[in-house]
């Protein structure tokens, strides 16, 4: 049987063919238009009762989401339905909007969070030394007995387990099981200036530690012993899934190391004041860095995205789990969802009243996405 909607001449689809023509041509689209009347065959003449300004949600969604392609006269083009619909963010066709999931409130300013793999267990750190250890499911937390002796400046978990190591103001690294909970496994203290960043090769069996004198440190998880060590920058992060690439931050300049050899690959110059954080995307093609003013998206070497803070003083980013083309930035009283390839930007108003200092996010569940650790020692999560 025929389908009465795939006829072309049927007056139902030559009235949306002559809709969309008068629709172009309202937005100021006249190549457009002219192509569009010419391809779909139509005489261009608006029904009177559709003789308005186009208006409503479909037309905001357009105007938000359309990239606009300049045309050979210097006018704006408009790209085919498809095209509209495809570049229009996944984030607002589910009609996603951060919400507040759960919080924890630890006895001391956090200043960092990371979620274990499964996603049951959140680790968070700061000024008294000791982690503080969320467990999702129960809802129960509990700050460990043993400490560093100075401020914990990050914490990381070892993918595919339930161990976090620590780096701190007191020059050391140290390891913890969560599950204990909170036990002290072990520790390294070879670096000779706070340790101010840390990370776990994807993996396994290495440690990568860095300093504020610029030293990094490479620690064999199974001898517990230093095998390596470069000068390079002060926060480090290995690439998701091989591990074959290290970004390092050093003041307001990324270089990315190969690994293990710290083989320069790429330098990334563009910020003006000190990147207070660093992050790949899932797929280990793009890294997201932030300074106080400025958020930036690398790839291949390049800046492909820009955002300045306009004075909100941004501290974190990571890329939103389970929409990939979305950044999560936080810092002073504010917690914001940045579109890479649309530039739309959704602020969560009431996410905090002071500074958010860390972000962490996991894909393991769908109940909630992201955590967040702030100077008023509250760690909440997010969904």
């Amino acid at each position: 049987m025929n389908n009465p909607y795939l006829d072309p001449k049927n007056p139902k689809n030559e009235l949306l063919d002559t809709l969309l023509h008068d629709y172009f041509k309202k937005r100021g689209l006249s190549n457009t238009a002219e192509v569009f009347q010419s391809e779909a065959r139509i005489n261009g003449q608006t029904p009177p009762e559709f003789d308005k300004q186009p208006h409503g949600l479909l037309y905001d969604l357009w105007i938000k989401s359309i990239p606009q392609i300049p045309g050979p006269s210097g006018q704006s083009q408009a790209p085919n339905i498809g095209a509209i619909m495809d570049n229009t963010p996944q984030m607002i066709r589910d009609g996603y909007s951060i919400q507040h999931f759960i919080s924890f409130t630890s006895s001391q300013k956090l200043l960092s969070c990371d979620f274990s793999s499964d996603g049951n267990i959140l680790a968070s750190c700061g000024k008294s030394g000791k982690p503080f250890i969320c467990y999702i499911d129960t809802g129960d937390c509990v700050t460990t007995s043993k400490s560093h002796s100075s401020t914990i400046l990050e914490v990381r978990f070892q993918p595919g387990s339930t161990i976090f190591a620590t780096s701190s103001a007191d020059k050391t690294v140290k390891l913890w099981d969560a599950k204990k909970p909170g036990t002290l496994l072990s520790g390294f203290d070879e670096h000779e200036a706070q340790v101010r960043s840390l990370d776990f090769h994807p993996l396994g069996g290495t440690l990568c530690s860095s300093d504020t004198s610029n030293v990094i440190k490479v620690w064999d998880l199974n001898q517990r012993v230093r095998i390596n060590h470069c000068i390079a920058g002060s926060l480090v992060r290995f690439q998701p899934g091989s591990g074959k690439l290290l970004a390092v931050a050093n003041q307001n300049v990324i270089a990315i190391l190969e690994f293990p050899s710290f083989d320069v690959k790429n330098i990334l110059k563009g910020h003006v004041k000190d990147i207070n954080s660093i992050c790949w995307d899932v797929t280990g093609n793009m890294i997201a860095s932030v300074s106080e003013d400025d958020v930036r998206v690398w790839s291949d070497g390049q800046c492909i995205f820009e955002y300045q803070s306009d004075g909100k003083r941004f501290q974190s980013i990571i890329f939103h789990p389970r929409y990939p083309d979305v950044l999560v930035v936080a810092g002073f009283q504010c917690l914001e969802l940045l579109t890479v390839e649309t530039r739309e930007i959704r602020t969560k108003g009431d996410a905090s009243d002071v500074l958010i200092t860390g972000l962490a996010a996991t894909t393991a569940r769908s109940e909630f996405d992201i955590a967040s650790a702030s100077s008023n020692s509250v760690v909440k999560i997010w969904k």
